[in-house]
């Protein structure tokens, strides 16, 4: 008789290692060309509003449109990640990015990056919510959130590196030249994900049919660990259910924590998408150089960077949603008060660094809780799905950034900046609700 393992229980149950390395490594390549790609045109929007006379308002759509594409892929990729495998589709949307990433090199009109942004957001839609599924599914029980955010630093890490690599570029290359080497990288790196990333065991355990494939990866995390050829491989604490995956999301008590998940998703990357692109603009017209303002935005990637690795540990020490609402509160105390600081450099420092902090590290914290509300064969589509909502949305964040900039104060600006952060506090607070009422109810029915 076949003897059955849980796949969950031993990886929950590992020590961290260099198996885990790799994955966080991985992942955190990924997540940078994520950050990268975010900030690659607000970086790039100084020199070619110039080179073009284009006003925020002209800029506003593409900048939209290139999270709508995002968003957009997420929900179609990350459906494809829980039926054919995370690995793939995450290679995919790698090369796909980065072949279009080297086309915005030669695009010559406002109406031309209209059309090719989207279909680059698309190609990078799924990569990001795959890493935190991935990073979660390998991740040992009592250093689940550090592994996480280790991993999610790369978002950071590749946005402040555009920036420091834009300001220096601008004078030879133009405004082309971040796109440029944003293209090359992904391609050298899904090479690297084709060699060293394994697929999930959760996934293929889920999947059933790939014992082989389980054990030797099982054995790359623990060199002890070997299985009989007919070991079955099981996800018992995860049952199976038929029908269409993305119907699962509200059922079981479930629609309830989706809708409040898809809402803070909404106003974090309403957040996310219009500082990012807005920030160095916005400190040009503080009175701020135009290399002055790019230096100092890669202060907000920094901060996010401190921010995701603090938020990580208070996160596993006293849980996510307690660690998410602060954050919030403090990013709206943190956004209000950058649009009246004027072009008082020292305090915009202090100011742009906290906003990133805060905003950058829920971000990524949120992704990681997200990653704990879903079944295994859902999670994937669970976490896409809530990305893209904010994506696709909060897309209008940026359109709308673009006109108030060009029509409001720097002061109302900012105050009107901070009100999503205000409202992602109180939906965090509702989603622990949810999940606490999902918890007992699912309690209930097994007793």
């Amino acid at each position: 008789m076949a003897k059955s393992v849980d796949v969950a229980e031993i990886i929950a149950s590992q020590r961290f290692g260099p198996f885990h390395v790799r994955i966080i490594a991985l992942c955190l390549f990924v997540q940078f060309l994520d950050g990268f790609d975010t900030q690659a045109l607000a970086y790039a929007a100084p020199a070619l509003r110039a080179a073009w006379n284009l006003t925020p308002r002209d800029l506003g759509p593409v900048i939209s449109l290139g999270a709508v594409g995002t968003g957009l892929g997420s929900i179609f990729l990350g459906l494809l990640a829980d039926i054919f495998g995370r690995k793939k589709i995450m290679i995919t949307s790698v090369v796909v990015f980065g072949l279009l990433s080297l086309c915005t090199v030669f695009v010559t009109s406002i109406e031309q990056l209209l059309i090719l942004r989207p279909l680059t957001g698309f190609g990078l839609g799924a990569a990001l919510p795959l890493t935190f599924v991935m990073a979660n599914e390998f991740a040992p029980f009592k250093t689940r959130a550090r592994m996480v955010a280790a991993m999610a630093c790369g978002f950071a890490v590749g946005a402040a590196s555009g920036g420091l690599l834009q300001a220096e570029m601008v004078p030879y290359f133009g405004w082309q030249g971040i796109f440029f080497v944003g293209g090359l990288i992904p391609l050298v790196l899904a090479l690297a994900l084709a060699l060293f990333l394994p697929e999930s065991v959760r996934y293929l355990a889920a999947r059933g049919g790939r014992g082989g494939e389980i054990a030797r990866t099982l054995a790359k995390i623990d060199k002890q660990l070997s299985f009989s050829p007919d070991t079955e491989f099981v996800l018992p604490a995860e049952p199976k259910r038929k029908g269409f995956r993305p119907i699962q999301l509200f059922r079981d008590g479930r629609a309830a924590t989706t809708i409040l998940l898809w809402f803070t998703f909404l106003m974090t990357l309403a957040s996310l998408n219009t500082l990012n692109n807005w920030l160095p603009v916005a400190l040009t017209q503080a009175g701020l150089e135009q290399q002055q303002a790019l230096r100092l935005t890669t202060l907000f990637q920094f901060g996010g960077i401190v921010g995701v690795l603090a938020l990580g540990v208070l996160a596993d020490k006293f849980g996510y949603a307690k660690v998410l609402t602060l954050a919030f509160i403090g990013l709206a105390l943190f956004v209000a008060a950058t649009g009246s600081l004027g072009s008082w450099v020292l305090m915009l420092a202090i100011a742009v660094a906290g906003t990133g902090f805060c905003l950058v590290g829920a971000n990524n914290t949120l992704n990681a809780f997200a990653t704990t509300l879903y079944p295994t064969e859902i999670r994937a589509t669970g976490v896409s799905w809530a990305s893209s909502f904010g994506r696709l949305v909060g897309a209008l964040g940026p359109y709308i950034g673009g006109i108030l900039l060009d029509t409001t104060e720097l002061p109302l600006v900012f105050f009107i900046f901070a009100i999503p952060a205000v409202c992602g506090a109180f939906s965090v607070l509702g989603l622990s609700r949810a999940r606490l009422t999902q918890q007992r109810s699912a309690a209930s029915a097994q007793a």
